[in-house]
């Protein structure tokens, strides 16, 4: 045989040797082998860090007889972490431990399940993706009239003169006040009166807050966060309403007690927020539970307000912010979306949380 021959007799034997080689080791990472079946996470899931609740769907007929079951995260099928410690035999579990911040973020993640006999199920790759501190409505750009005049029920001076404020531009809110789990996974500790991680934070000051919202900002690529200024949110809380309440004027604790925990029905404590009815935009306690911390320095009256939402942060009272909204602790007066509160930018109150406001980075 020539060299001419032998070479084209190589090249086949290559060829034929790379076919093979192609249809027995597919491209890409092999799924991994099961003893049973995990349905949920699945390839559509997406889990957040913070996150709690995620739901757990496995197979339980395999894995019936065992009393020991555990669970662990795998991140490109080689970091592990444990998570949800030893697990009831039931073929569903709502997790209730938060997803883990050691996880950080990606498309590769799997659920492993395993049994003391030796029984793997893994999942199917999944993603975990930002923080996911609560629901944020647009509220819409617009106009309306701020304060309330000598007509309105309880009207006090401080919110006067009634004067025209435009936003031009919509903004974002958080539809429920800030809960514990949340300030307590950005500052580390949990200052609150009432304790429960779903219950609001209360028990912070105005500059503490100004801590959290640089902390939260700083975690999140994607978003700066505030506090509300005044103007934005009386704008939110009225929803286009005109009246002394969002839901009318009407201020018997029949009606009150449907969108606000306040004095007649709170029992003495804050609740969880989001389990009353919310108002036009969707807005829950934006009357009543906590009062809610506003940028603006506190003033006597509206004269010489902004004419465009912005934060009034010259003149006034100085060391004295703005806090609004009423509390658990509170008559109905103080519920009105007119009326305004004030407070040391030092001083905690175990009747007022915050909101929050973010911007696009």
């Amino acid at each position: 045989m020539n060299s001419v021959s032998l070479l084209s007799v190589l090249v086949v034997l290559i060829a034929a040797g790379m076919f093979l080689s192609c249809g027995d080791n597919p491209t890409g990472s092999p799924e991994p082998e099961n003893d049973f079946t995990i349905f949920l996470p699945d390839s559509s899931t997406v889990w957040h860090l913070w996150e709690t609740g995620v739901q757990i769907e496995y197979d339980l007929q395999p894995v019936s007889e065992s009393y020991w079951i555990w669970m662990e995260v795998l991140k490109s099928d080689s970091t592990v972490v444990p998570i949800g410690g030893r697990l009831s035999n039931t073929g569903s579990i709502i997790l209730a431990d938060q997803i883990p911040t050691v996880c950080w973020m990606g498309d590769d993640f799997r659920i492993r399940m395993y049994t003391a006999e030796g029984d793997t199920g893994v999942s199917a790759e999944f993603s975990i993706q930002g923080y996911q501190i609560g629901e944020f409505i647009e509220v819409p750009a617009g106009s309306f009239e701020m304060g309330s005049d000598s007509t309105e029920w309880f009207h006090q001076p401080d919110e006067s003169p009634v004067h025209t404020v435009t936003f031009s531009s919509p903004f974002e809110m958080m539809t429920t006040e800030v809960s514990q789990r949340i300030w307590v996974n950005v500052m580390g500790y949990n200052p609150s009166s009432f304790m429960g991680d779903s219950l609001p934070v209360e028990y912070v000051s105005w500059n503490e807050c100004q801590d959290f919202v640089d902390g939260l900002s700083a975690m999140d690529p994607d978003y700066d966060y505030r506090l509300p200024t005044e103007a934005e949110w009386e704008y939110a809380a009225r929803a286009g309403t005109e009246t002394c309440f969002y839901w009318g004027d009407d201020n018997t604790p029949e009606v009150v007690g449907q969108y606000s925990w306040y004095n007649p029905n709170s029992g003495n404590s804050t609740h969880v927020p989001g389990s009353l009815e919310p108002n036009p935009w969707g807005l829950y306690d934006m009357c009543g539970n906590v009062f809610e911390w506003c940028q603006d320095v506190d003033h006597d009256d509206y004269t010489g307000a902004p004419a465009d939402g912005s934060a009034w942060v010259t003149g006034g009272n100085t060391g004295y912010r703005i806090q609004r909204g009423g509390s658990w602790s509170n008559n109905a007066q103080f519920l009105r979306c007119a009326n305004r509160s004030s407070l040391n930018e030092e001083t905690r109150s175990m009747s007022c949380g915050l909101r929050l406001v973010r911007e696009a980075e």
